[in-house]
């Protein structure tokens, strides 16, 4: 299987081509046939490929791992970059992660974009899209690595700003795009420190990268870290630059599913697990690790309370949970952060394709004030989406219970006494309570009480026209509902897989308390869940009147303008840099270049052949009087040389 796992991100790339090439050409069901076929022979490969990894690491092979190399991409003096694949644990997991859901998301695409003009363009985006992650997650260095880095973010902004006569679609990608770029930044300056640092023998694979660790000086460590750390935050959206994906949910439902669930998000912990040894030498690093993965976790939570569009909800909660990865990153335990990678990309997809399924039946309605009573009819959809804000909500025995507390475990434990570990672990249980709330806050809104999205009888026709009434509320087309059915069986089975052993068979995990924190886990998420239930079914007026208090007004101001961080960054960020790209206009641009620059220029140039066609007028009195006059300046200046 060596030689064929380049078929891995080939396949999805060689989608991307026919669909752009030919995809307006070949109809929308043969587009539709080409994106999901060749994300199916991607996941085949992959699928084999990992089994074969596995048999491998069973027989303790001296390379437990797959490994194909294509020569030589980058030669510049000592540089030295090869255009290798690799398949071990880490990436072999990744590939199924990122084929097998992406698979189901192009299935519901399927449904979801039908009649769509641009339908071919779509599937091609996301066939890219795939090809790019997978180049990410199979490279063996560093700067492969990069390419499929960049080449996620370039195709984020393709698909959120896909439907791009909105301007608010146009925007969001734009904020995706120029964010990441600050944290592509500090991965590319981490590139460069990892060449500065290897300057005798340098080398951008993650085995030699990985193996020159322990010898790197506690300084370039450091920085080395805290610079790929900065790339990490932009694609895995955490402080201070989460504030991206939110927006994100411009774009259709499927590509918020696959930038949440399988792709572009889980990058940065990707990096963080592949280079696991690198970051274990620099423990200052780890500690920031730790510290904003809990902070991120605890904010994102904190704005999903007031948040009233069905995706935006899901949106923070994606922020959230990455915060919880982090949380684990940054305290060692590389494997379970994958673990919750892996759970957390069964669950959200299943959620964020269920809210399709909503918007979808909807008419495209994304506000849940204007939803209600959809139980009844839609029930699959209801009953899908159920599990899916069980496991999400930490609900004992689903895929979410399994790694939400394995994260809070390590964290109580102080694995590898890194970080105030009392205080992160207070965090994510305070987290994990609000988000089993914030949840199921929003599965009452969308799904219990009475419907709210019917136009009113004495409603405007403008008004009515976004009314519909419950009765023409109808489950979305079998191709969406497939695939939430699957996602549904992984997010109620998929914490029984043992990852984190598989990934790190010698990581030790202290066994201690770790009943007892998968009771208190368990507790808290009911006790959330009873919370929110309570509150919005049974006792409506009590939220009321804590709103109605000022702490409630406060709290739910701080909230629903989201802490007021993108206005903070609107005063101190972007605003200046506005005003000096207007100086930089008016000043640079128009005064120094365009007026003294070009027009000066041609100004002094016709100034100078205005003056000398006076010299050459053709009037021999005019040659006279200039003769004449160079004569007395050249007696002027010898009488006063020689009286010098």
């Amino acid at each position: 299987m060596d030689n064929w796992i380049f078929l891995i991100p080939l396949l999805p790339f060689l989608g991307f081509l026919v669909n752009g090439l030919l995809g307006r050409r070949l109809g929308d069901r043969a587009a539709a046939i080409i994106g999901c076929a060749s994300v199916a022979g991607a996941f085949a490969v992959a699928v084999a490929s990992f089994l074969q990894v596995d048999a491998l690491m069973q027989g303790d092979a001296a390379k437990p791992f797959l490994e194909q190399d294509f020569g030589t991409w980058i030669q510049a003096g000592k540089l030295s970059v090869s255009f290798g694949l690799v398949i071990d644990s880490l990436s072999g997991v990744m590939c199924l992660v990122v084929t097998g859901v992406g698979l189901l998301i192009h299935v519901y695409s399927t449904g979801y974009m039908k009649g769509d003009s641009g339908y071919a363009r779509f599937f091609a985006y996301l066939n890219l899209f795939m090809a790019s992650m997978l180049i990410l997650v199979t490279a063996d260095n560093i700067v492969l690595m990069f390419l499929g880095w960049e080449g996620v973010g370039l195709c984020s902004y393709l698909l959120i700003g896909f439907w791009y006569k909105g301007l608010a679609n146009c925007s969001a990608g734009i904020k995706a795009f120029v964010v990441n770029r600050i944290g592509d930044l500090g991965f590319l300056l981490g590139i460069f420190a990892i060449w500065a640092a290897q300057a005798d023998s340098p080398s951008f694979e993650f085995s030699a990268i990985v193996a020159k660790a322990a010898e790197l000086d506690s300084s370039a460590a450091f920085w080395i870290c805290l610079l790929l750390f900065v790339g990490a935050c932009g694609k895995s959206a955490q402080i201070p630059l989460y504030v991206w994906l939110p927006d994100a949910m411009a774009g259709p439902t499927p590509v918020s599913a696959l930038i949440h669930a399988a792709t572009m998000v889980t990058s940065g912990v990707y990096l963080l697990a592949r280079l696991g040894p690198l970051f274990d030498a620099a423990p200052g690093v780890l500690t920031i690790v730790a510290t904003i993965g809990a902070l991120t976790a605890l904010l994102a939570a904190l704005i999903a309370f007031s948040q009233n569009d069905i995706k935006k909800v899901l949106a923070y909660s994606t922020v959230s949970q990455l915060g919880y990865m982090f949380l684990a990153a940054g305290m060692g335990a590389y494997s379970v952060a994958i673990f919750h990678v892996v759970t957390h990309a069964f669950f959200k997809a299943l959620l964020f394709l269920g809210a399709g399924a909503v918007i979808h039946s909807l008419h495209h309605e994304q506000d849940m004030r204007k939803m209600g009573g959809l139980r009844r009819r839609l029930p699959w959809t209801f009953a899908l989406y159920l599990i899916g804000g069980l496991a999400l909500s930490g609900f004992p025995l689903t895929a979410g219970f399994f790694s939400k507390d394995e994260i809070l475990h390590v964290a109580h434990s102080g694995l590898g006494n890194i970080g105030p570990r009392g205080v992160l672990w207070a965090i994510g249980l305070l987290t994990a309570l609000l988000t089993a709330f914030y949840t199921f806050r929003q599965i009452a809104l969308v799904f219990f009480g009475s419907y709210r999205g019917a136009s009113e009888p004495q409603a405007s026709e403008e008004s009515a026209a976004h009314g519909l009434e419950l009765d023409k509320v109808k489950e979305s087309p079998l191709s969406m509902r497939i695939p939430l059915i699957v996602l549904a069986a992984l997010s109620l089975a998929g914490g029984f897989l043992a990852i984190p052993h598989f990934l790190q068979p010698g990581i030790e995990i202290p066994d201690d308390g770790k009943l007892s924190g998968l009771i208190i886990g368990g507790i808290v998420s009911i006790a959330g869940i009873a919370a929110a239930l309570a509150i919005y079914l049974r006792f409506p007026g009590t939220l009321k009147s804590f709103l109605s208090s000022a702490p409630g007004k406060l709290a739910h101001r701080l909230s629903s303008r989201k802490f007021y961080v993108d206005e903070i960054y609107q005063k101190l960020i972007i605003r200046p840099i506005g005003v000096m790209a207007e100086i930089c206009f008016y000043v640079v641009d128009r005064l120094i270049i365009d007026i003294l620059l070009v027009h000066g220029s041609g100004f002094g140039a016709s100034a100078l052949g205005h003056l000398l066609r006076r010299l050459q007028d053709g009037r021999t009195p005019t040659y006279a009087a200039w003769f004449l006059a160079g004569v007395i300046l050249v007696l002027a200046v010898t009488l006063w040389a020689a009286g010098g």
